[in-house]
C-alpha cells in the first residue's frame, strides 16, 4: 500500500484496531481547573524569525497528546496560528539596562497581576550577554527577577527555569564584541549561574524546575545566529513539552502513568486477519526501529533524532505527513497512532 494510501487508511481504522493485551491510559482526567501557563522571556519566546515560534509546536503537541482540555497560554502579547497569548519581548534584558534596553524585571509586578499564572516559562538573559552587560551579575539580576515571579505563583504552580542556547559569534548580526571562545563562555557562564540559582530555589522549597534549554539546540539551529530556524524552534517546542509533562500529569491526576522510557511496547504483533475476523492491522511501515511494530520505541527514537541525541535510518517512514520534512509534527502524529489508536 502506497504511504498517503496508508496514513488514511490509519486514520479511518483508528477505532477499530484490535490490541493484543491492555491499553495504557494516557489521557487527563477531565478537571473543571483551567492551569494557566505564561511564556516568558525575550525575542525567543515571542517567535522572532517564526510567527509562534516554539510556542506553536508545543501547543500542538499538547492538543495531540490530550493536555489542551483545561490548559491556556497567557500573556500581554499576541502572535501565532494557536494559543497565541505569551509574554516574550524581542530584545529585552533580565533587568533594564540604562540608555540601552528595558528589562521584564521592572514590569513583572503588573505583568503578574494583569495576566495570573500558574506556571512560568522563563528563558531571558540572551540580550544582556548580547549588550556585554554587568556579565558577572546576571545570576544577582536573575534572581531578583525569579523571586518577583515567585511572589505571584499559587501553591500547586510552577516556575520552570531555563537556561540560553548557544549564540553563533561568527555571525554578526546583533553584536561583534565577542570571538566565538569568548561568545560561548559567557554563555556557559551565565547557564551556570541559571543552574546554581535553579538548585538554590529547589533547596528552599520553592516550586521551580530547572529545564536546560542549552542542551535542546545546537548553533546548526539557528537562523542567524541568535535566534532558532523554524526546525529549531520545534525542537524548542518538543524539549518544552517533555519539561510540562510531568507537571500537567501530576496536576491532573495522572499519577499511574509511567516514564515514557520505562514502557516497552503497546502494540503486540497481530496475525493476519481472515475475512471472518475483526480488521486489525498494525503500521509496520511506521516502524522506525525496525522491530516489526510501532510502539513508545520508536516515539523515543524520533525523539532522539529531532533532538540531535542519536540518529536515524528509516527515514521514509520517519515522514509520516509525507512533506519531505522531519519535523515535530511527525512526531505528533507517531505519538497520536501509538497512544490514541483504538
Amino acid at each position: 500500500m502506497k504511504k498517503n494510501k496508508l496514513l488514511s487508511a490509519v486514520t479511518a481504522m483508528a477505532m477499530t484496531f484490535c490490541m493484543a493485551g491492555s491499553m495504557v491510559n494516557v489521557t487527563a482526567e477531565e478537571t473543571s481547573e483551567t492551569i494557566r501557563i505564561m511564556p516568558l522571556g525575550d525575542s525567543i519566546t515571542d517567535g522572532f524569525n517564526v510567527v509562534g515560534g516554539y510556542r506553536t509546536p508545543l501547543w500542538k503537541t499538547l492538543e495531540a497528546n490530550g493536555y489542551t482540555d483545561n490548559i491556556e497560554f497567557v500573556g500581554a502579547n499576541w502572535g501565532g496560528e494557536v494559543a497565541p497569548r505569551h509574554s516574550g519581548y524581542s530584545g529585552y534584558t533580565i533587568a533594564d539596562i540604562p540608555n540601552q534596553r528595558m528589562g521584564i524585571y521592572n514590569f513583572i509586578d503588573w505583568l503578574m497581576e494583569e495576566y495570573p499564572a500558574d506556571v512560568v516559562m522563563l528563558q531571558i538573559g540572551t540580550n544582556d550577554i548580547l549588550s556585554s552587560y554587568e556579565l558577572e551579575g546576571m545570576g544577582d539580576r536573575l534572581e531578583l527577577l525569579v523571586d518577583s515571579v515567585l511572589n505571584y505563583i499559587p501553591e500547586e504552580g510552577m516556575l520552570f527555569l531555563a537556561t540560553i542556547p548557544y549564540m553563533d559569534a561568527n555571525v554578526t548580526n546583533y553584536t561583534d564584541a565577542y570571538t566565538a571562545e569568548e561568545m560561548d563562555k559567557a554563555v556557559d557562564d551565565y547557564n551556570a549561574q541559571v543552574k546554581a540559582l535553579a538548585e538554590k530555589k529547589i533547596a528552599e522549597g520553592k516550586p521551580v524546575t530547572l529545564s536546560d534549554n542549552n542542551a535542546a539546540l545546537t548553533k546548526s539551529d539557528l537562523a542567524d545566529g541568535v535566534h532558532p530556524s523554524e526546525e529549531g524552534y520545534a525542537k524548542l517546542g518538543a524539549h518544552w513539552y517533555e519539561m510540562l509533562k510531568p507537571y500537567l500529569d501530576k496536576r491532573n491526576g495522572n499519577t499511574d502513568i509511567q516514564a515514557t522510557e520505562e514502557i516497552t511496547e503497546f502494540i503486540e504483533p497481530q496475525p493476519i486477519p481472515t475475512e471472518t475476523e475483526p480488521i486489525c492491522i498494525e503500521p509496520v511501515p511506521y516502524d522506525l526501529d525496525f522491530d516489526e511494530k510501532v510502539g513508545v520505541s520508536d516515539i523515543i527514537l524520533l525523539q532522539k533524532f529531532l533532538l540531535k541525541r542519536g540518529s536515524l535510518s528509516n527515514w521514509s517512514d520517519a515522514d509520516l505527513n509525507g512533506d519531505g520534512i522531519i519535523n515535530i509534527i511527525d512526531l505528533a502524529l507517531l505519538k497520536r497512532m501509538v497512544f490514541h489508536a483504538r
